[in-house]
């Protein structure tokens, strides 16, 4: 595995964005660091911070939870200009077939000149008025007085809905930021694996050649080269197994940096460990005091006992007041100065005597507020609960560590002495056989743990609520 880097240092997401990063992957211009690496050689080398940075900037679910909580704050104004006034304007224009008396007398003193009709004698109507067509101007505004505490409930529910998207956002960025683990740390696996693999070829193939210069020399059976050919055989499959899930998951690790697939990534390995400085007490207090699916949780008891008050406020009556303008003329310039004007304000008082259907509404509330506090309830037992799990994973994988490290160092030294004896001719193929295969295994379990480890400390990381 080679680890590419600029002439300046390792691909750094503090010194190069992200947008950088996709023109290097896509157009192979690697002079923006000023580096000079070989065609076969381009590619993005980053280690787990700089992998979460990257998703947390290029993932698409994060902006689209960005841009919800954007669409809550709107929704949020508009509850919030429920409590405002309204203003409806309407514009009417009428044609009619005979003279409207009515209409006549409304304009006839509107204007001095309308009542001059001398130079129309056959008139009956005064001058310069057309009774045939009118057109007509209003303006009405409405402001709500009382609504029994029911825009207040929408205003707080809808507020109250901003945090929840805020908060959510939150929580996907952790989702994300563990995804980005399980991917990196299952390449890495990957990786470790496909060393072993190779190790294990390198090794049968020694001890192929060994074979075949014994079984010329006659020492040893043909049946000896088989077996040892048989067990390449499977070793070369493993390989390409291993091969296989390098791929996939360098796949899944450019679907979550936003990266186009078939781009070239490589990975920093980082097999240290770093115990956990916690224990059971602590680990339940960090997470019930960070745990982001609890504040949501009760962020929805808060919101449905929002919605209490809102379906109480339909068993009172609400108060509007009301002014309303209007201009009439027979022009359809009705803002003109010889048109008449007409105002009003009115009181209204509305009550909804659907009492019975109102009522049961605020008990389905009432209930759904009840099954939100037993929701909530159930959650933090059930965060509690995987806190312990992802804790016992955690210390096994760091026991199995200690075992498998153990494990590896005997399983070399006695694959080490198999080999020398067999080169003796004091040990048999299949003693150097069931040596080697141990060792692979030993060393897969080993890499595995280390593995898991580092995993499942992100997970219980994640659980208690504190990965980053």
């Amino acid at each position: 595995m080679r680890f590419l880097t600029s002439a300046t240092g390792k691909l750094s997401v503090g010194l190069v964005s992200a947008m950088t990063i996709f023109t290097v992957c896509a157009t192979g211009d690697t002079h923006a660091k000023g580096s000079k690496l070989e065609p076969e050689q381009r590619s993005i080398v980053f280690n787990l911070p700089q992998a979460v940075e990257i998703a947390l900037r290029r993932n698409l679910s994060i902006i689209d939870a960005q841009i919800a909580v954007k669409e809550s704050d709107y929704r949020r104004r508009e509850t919030y200009s429920d409590m405002f006034p309204t203003l409806s304007l309407e514009y009417s224009a009428a044609g009619y077939r005979y003279k409207q008396g009515s209409n006549v007398a409304n304009l006839a003193a509107a204007h001095n000149s309308r009542r001059d009709s001398s130079q129309h004698p056959y008139a009956d109507y005064p001058f310069r008025i057309d009774p045939y067509k009118y057109f007509t101007l209003s303006a009405t505004l409405s402001q709500p007085i009382y609504s029994g505490g029911k825009l207040l409930a929408n205003y707080r529910y809808a507020k109250l809905g901003v945090d929840y998207s805020k908060i959510q956002l939150e929580i996907d960025k952790q989702d994300l930021i563990l995804k980005v683990y399980e991917a990196y740390y299952s390449l890495l696996k990957a990786e470790l694996t496909l060393d072993v693999a190779n190790q294990s070829i390198s090794a049968l193939k020694s001890l192929r050649d060994q074979t075949r210069k014994f079984l010329k020399a006659g020492t040893v059976t043909k049946v000896d080269l088989l077996a040892t050919e048989g067990q390449l055989a499977s070793a070369i499959i493993d390989r390409t197994d291993a091969l296989t899930e390098v791929g996939r998951y360098k796949a899944q690790l450019n679907l979550l940096l936003g990266f186009p697939q078939e781009t070239a990534i490589e990975i920093e390995r980082d097999l240290r460990i770093v115990p956990l400085p916690l224990g059971l007490p602590d680990i339940y207090r960090i997470a019930a005091a960070h745990r982001l699916e609890i504040r949501r949780a009760n962020i929805s008891v808060q919101q449905a006992m929002e919605l209490i008050k809102a379906a109480r406020g339909d068993l009172l009556p609400t108060v509007t007041l009301q002014v309303q303008g209007s201009r009439f003329n027979d022009d359809w310039n009705v803002i003109d100065h010889e048109g008449t004007n007409d105002w009003s304000v009115a009181g209204l008082l509305s009550w909804d005597l659907n009492m019975f259907r109102n009522k049961d509404t605020v008990l389905e509330k009432r209930a759904s507020h009840d099954r939100a506090v037993v929701q909530q309830t159930q959650l933090v037992r059930e965060i509690m609960e995987a806190v312990k799990e992802a804790y016992l994973d955690l210390k096994r994988a760091e026991s199995n560590i200690r075992d498998y490290r153990k494990a590896v160092e005997y399983r070399k030294e006695s694959f080490r002495i198999n080999e020398v004896q067999y080169r003796e001719h004091t040990a048999t193929y299949t003693e150097v056989l069931d040596a080697q295969r141990y060792l692979a295994q030993a060393q897969g379990n080993y890499y595995s743990a280390l593995v898991n480890y580092k995993l499942n400390r992100a997970i219980l990381e994640r659980r208690m609520g504190i990965l980053k």
